[in-house]
């Protein structure tokens, strides 16, 4: 459904002795993937791996200084029709929820940001009402929220909203940028288990960044690895022991020696 092939990006090094110097950082090196339709792609790696950059070149936010990106075989940055109809497929949930939802707009009109998009693409009017009240629901969340303000709400709740707000663009695909890791343990199973009931009740793809792996292994069918910007291994996550490749596997170890010392405290 969306592929990217031999894509590098590089931004301008910060490091330099004058302001018009050109040295840049180079972020990704040949980065090739596809991502299947249906399916939940997980991409792991620690900070600075070049996760988001990824995230930003696959939504459309980001052109790359080289490759391609495809969307259902379509350039996405060198033609008009291939960034529009990414667009049109994509939606985008963000992990901090308390910027990304406008502090001043009741949950209707936080929602309707998301029901303004479907209507441009499908260039006819929605019943806002009964579509926000359905949004919500769809979240598990009664019509009541609709006139509150975000600091009304938990954080899974808004996190929930702006899922809703995700759906009502009726996308195809979603990318998902850290979006549980800012939620309490409970609330992050809550929130995975809506977003694995929502793909199999919509038929929806997901991209999926972390540095979780218990969200990896929750509701990922593959997995990357992503380190430095180059790809070093790439799994089906029912496979995840069978990993060859050493970072992956230091990546994995201390993400679970971790999880261990955590557990351990809280005891």
């Amino acid at each position: 459904m969306l592929e990217l092939k031999d894509v590098k990006v590089s931004f301008r090094s910060e490091r330099q002795k004058t302001i018009f110097g050109s040295v840049r950082k180079q972020v990704l090196y040949d980065v090739s993937v596809g991502v299947k339709r249906g399916e939940c792609l997980g991409i792991l790696g620690e900070s600075g791996s070049g996760k988001s950059t990824m995230g930003r070149v696959l939504c459309g936010l980001l052109k790359p200084d080289k490759g391609e990106v495809l969307i259902e075989g379509q350039q996405v940055y060198r033609s008009r029709k291939g960034k529009l109809a990414l667009k049109e497929k994509i939606s985008v949930v963000f992990q901090d929820y308390t910027t990304s939802a406008n502090p001043r707009f009741h949950i209707k009109d936080i929602i309707g940001e998301g029901i303004t998009v479907h209507e441009r693409k499908a260039k006819s009017k929605i019943d806002r009402k009964k579509e926000i009240t359905r949004l919500l629901e769809l979240v598990g969340l009664d019509d009541s929220f609709q006139n509150r303000f975000p600091h009304e709400l938990s954080g899974g709740q808004l996190q929930r909203v702006c899922i809703a707000r995700a759906m009502a663009c009726n996308p195809e695909l979603v990318l998902f940028d850290e979006a549980v890791s800012s939620l309490d343990a409970h609330t992050q199973v809550q929130i995975m288990d809506l977003l694995l009931e929502l793909k199999e009740k919509l038929n929806l793809t997901y991209v999926f960044i972390t540095h979780d792996l218990t969200s990896i292994t929750y509701l990922c069918d593959r997995v990357l690895f992503l380190r430095e910007g180059r790809i070093t291994e790439l799994t089906e996550t029912s496979r995840l022991s069978e990993v060859k490749d050493e970072y992956a596997i230091e990546l994995l170890h201390s993400i679970i020696n971790f999880v261990e010392e955590e557990a351990h405290e809280s005891a």
